[in-house]
């Protein structure tokens, strides 16, 4: 084996959670070093679905376009009860964020391309068949002991470590954090198939059946996963064999048509770490929260995770930032996390009930949305992706009226071509002001303001209007500050009094 003796961040755990943490870190020329545990990529799926802020999150790291080749873009799901009536269908194609709110991919595809985006930088280094065996951490940082699959150890300095590893986390158990919340008592067979003949459908149907709840999600290509829950004394081996599965597929297609390629069972966690962080060292992805499925957002979650301390760690490795800025990780992800999990649970509750009565009452709330055009266009927004309105809880931002929100993406004009918004902004810090305007004095010789030091970004009159509506939509008189990750810092006028806003923000961090 074969590792460097010093890095600035040490990530344990490759897959895309990790992986993108490293892309991200490794686009701020951070020294970097990614272990993981298995001899590659995974072989199969686990997620599938990949929603509009990830693929924001991959834009910022220039693998957007390579991406968006290898899935299958927008995203429509249909709720159907047990007599075949469609009760929602849920459009998730609007792009606010510049893609599509919901998608499909192939996890190993996804890994891959990751995996070569890394290539592009030198400053990260990347070891399979390889595990964290032990850690200390010390106020300047963290001792971690390496072993590959020869038993071969090696020793690793990092000023910071973060754990990507999974929902059994060797670093969480190391810090000896607890996960919080319950373990489902439903089951569900998964499984994986190649189908010949699928159709223009939606890419999801939930089918909220009382006598067997059941979704399908087509992913890229010919791929598609079918997932069953057990209901009264089913045991897993029943639901395994490949006779039983077939009749459950003919319930809905033409088994014939179908290659099975995966199947097992799964329960699902509804839980989320006590902290995502002690001292130097942080947790991510299922690390630090695991979700059952029917949001979506588990894969998601753990990229949004990691788009919120990548620049975090990157500025205060740089130095232009300091260490009490990494406090507002947890404060910015362990609430939202929260919410996350007790949406999907919210979501499950409409799909597994097996109670004919309770069944019933969830047929006349969807009849209810399809009555009310305002609550069902909420709901489609909430269901399976919470995009509507990215908001922290809290954390280092102005607490104004659009401070800790996220930016929307729309196109807006270069020259004779018409791009997403990010493209000129850059990856760091930036700022939205009229075009033609001048930044006071006061602000541009501010501390702050020179450590982000913002790419400016004049916005002409009228454009993209309706998207940043809000935002900067009717301010012809003022600067909105954003985050690298494009929420909200601040909203400054311009003129002195803006000032008092950053020496506010300045406050909370400390001495620059």
């Amino acid at each position: 084996m074969s590792a460097p003796g010093e890095c600035s961040v040490l990530i344990v755990g490759g897959g895309p959670v990790g992986l993108t943490l490293a892309n991200l870190l490794g686009s701020e020329g951070i020294t970097t070093a990614l272990v993981e545990r298995n001899p590659g990529c995974v072989p199969e799926p686990r997620a599938v679905a990949l929603d509009g802020e990830s693929l924001r999150t991959l834009q910022a790291v220039g693998l957007a376009d390579t991406v968006l080749d290898n899935i299958r873009q927008g995203f429509i799901a249909d709720y159907i009860n047990g007599d075949g009536v469609t009760l929602f269908t849920s459009d998730l194609t609007a792009r606010p964020y510049g893609f599509c709110l919901q998608n499909t991919f192939d996890q190993p595809t996804l890994e891959r391309q990751l995996l070569e985006g890394l290539t592009r930088f030198p400053c990260v280094t990347v070891h399979h068949s390889t595990a964290l065996a032990s850690f200390e951490q010390d106020s300047d940082g963290v001792d971690a002991l390496l072993r590959d699959s020869n038993d071969n150890e090696q020793s690793l300095r990092a000023s910071f470590m973060v754990g990507c590893d999974g929902g059994r986390s060797s670093v969480r158990q190391g810090l000896g954090i607890e996960m919080v919340g319950d373990r489902l008592p439903q089951q569900w067979l998964v499984i994986d198939t190649v189908d010949s003949h699928l159709g223009d459908e939606p890419a999801c149907r939930f089918y909220c059946d009382p006598k067997r709840p059941a979704m399908t999600i087509i992913r890229p290509g010919d791929e598609r996963r079918w997932e069953w829950m057990l209901v009264g004394e089913e045991r897993s081996e029943e639901l395994l064999d490949d006779g039983r599965i077939r009749a459950l597929l003919a319930e809905h297609t033409d088994p014939d048509q179908v290659e099975i390629y995966r199947k097992c069972v799964y329960s699902f966690s509804a839980v989320v770490a006590q902290q995502f962080s002690d001292g130097r060292v942080f947790l991510a992805g299922d690390a630090a929260h695991m979700t059952p499925p029917f949001a979506g957002q588990g894969l998601n979650a753990g990229i949004r995770d990691v788009r919120n301390l990548s620049w975090k760690l990157a500025r205060v490795v740089l130095g232009t930032l300091p260490d009490s800025l990494l406090a507002s990780y947890d404060l910015e992800r362990r609430e939202a996390a929260r919410n996350m999990v007790e949406l999907a649970v919210a979501l499950g509750d409409q799909i597994q009930p097996v109670d004919p009565a309770l069944a019933a009452e969830r047929d006349a709330m969807f009849a209810q949305l399809n009555t009310d055009p305002t609550a069902a266009k909420a709901f489609a927004a909430d269901a399976i992706a919470p995009l509507s309105d990215v908001r922290l809880p809290q954390g280092w931002f102005a607490a104004d009226g659009t401070g800790g929100r996220m930016l929307p993406q729309p196109r807006v004009r270069e020259g004779a071509n018409e791009v997403l918004l990010d493209q000129l902004l850059g990856t760091g810090f930036s700022a939205l002001m009229p075009a033609g305007a001048t930044l006071p004095s006061q602000l541009a010789s501010h501390p702050l303001w020179q450590a982000l030091a913002p790419i400016v970004y004049g916005l002409e009159p009228g454009e993209a209007a309706a998207s940043l509506a809000g935002f900067v939509g009717g301010n012809d008189t003022g600067i909105t500050v954003l985050r690298p990750d494009r929420f909200v810092l601040a909203t400054l006028p311009l003129d002195a009094s803006a000032s008092g806003v950053l020496d506010e923000l300045q406050a909370a961090l400390g001495a620059l």
